[in-house]
């Protein structure tokens, strides 16, 4: 019985072993660096931004309430940091959309409902932000 409960928990810990040098591995994910425009964006407001080493360009962009947006952002930022950078704006749904350097991202977004001004920008810099509008 000792001997089954032994080869048991070896069995498990090779399982475990195995699968965990499987999860995660993206590494065949390929990077488009100008990616297409997304189906549906026909009606959406197109929002186009710039990450340098330092700023998000442009710094404002107002956009009315309840709009849908297509982003476009590119990554010009290749000589300086050279890295990756991300939008982000918790506080208005607007989930993380990283672009590497070099690259032009072009994703859709519901908008938001709620007139104000709100940050959003790089959680990778948080030097680097900017202000959405809504009105």
């Amino acid at each position: 019985m000792k001997n089954q409960s032994l080869l048991l928990v070896i069995l498990l810990v090779v399982v475990l072993a195995l699968t965990g040098c499987n999860s995660g591995n993206n590494a065949s994910e390929e990077i488009v660096m100008d990616e297409p425009v997304p189906a549906g964006a026909e009606d959406a407001l197109v929002v186009e931004l710039d990450f340098t080493a330092d700023v998000i360009i442009p710094a404002t962009f107002t956009i009315p309430v309840g709009q849908k947006v297509l982003f476009v952002i590119s990554n010009s930022d290749t000589v300086e940091l050279n890295e990756d950078h991300n939008l982000v704006g918790p506080e208005i749904g607007l989930r993380e959309i990283i672009v590497v350097p070099g690259q032009t991202v072009r994703r859709l977004w519901d908008g938001y409902d709620v007139a104000g001004e709100y940050r959003v920008g790089c959680t990778i810099h948080p030097w680097i932000d900017m202000t959405l509008i809504f009105e």
